[in-house]
């Protein structure tokens, strides 16, 4: 069926795109060290002077590569549930990151801005994973 070999093909795409998103943070011309006073000790930096990336965050990006290629490897339907499983996770952290922003009274444009690559990320993969799934089987009720 196309659409399973589009889930398990988004799939793949996405565990590379992740990853390249962490060796991007290894890649000196790519990024900054913040400075001394916010938290350069703890690993954390500026990538591609925009996007403010700790441990954590390489972390998660990188569970997200692995687990993405592990099921992209796997089948269509482990392909459309990471998909739908990371979706709603960025989905999350996007709306997480987006109202601390308004609380903070960041600017508006530039708080969305910066949250904007896990809303763009997490809107293509929900829409793959719900748009790929196979219809469901209906079964309806006897009729009384």
């Amino acid at each position: 069926m196309a659409s399973d070999r589009g889930a398990r093909v988004s799939a793949f795409c996405f565990a590379l795109f992740f990853g390249l998103v962490v060796a991007l943070g290894y890649i000196p011309g790519l990024n900054a060290p913040l400075h001394q006073h916010q938290g350069s000790e703890s690993g954390e930096h500026l990538l591609l002077g925009q996007y403010r990336i700790s441990l954590l965050d390489d972390v998660t990006h990188g569970l997200t590569a692995l687990l993405l290629l592990v099921a992209s490897l796997h089948s269509a339907r482990m392909s459309r549930l990471a998909l739908t499983a990371f979706g709603w996770y960025y989905a999350v952290d996007a709306v997480i990151y987006l109202v601390t922003g308004v609380l903070q009274r960041d600017p508006l444009v530039s708080n969305v801005l910066l949250n904007l690559p896990h809303v763009v990320l997490s809107t293509v993969m929900l829409l793959i994973a719900y748009r790929g799934r196979p219809a469901a089987i209906r079964i309806e009720a006897p009729a009384s």
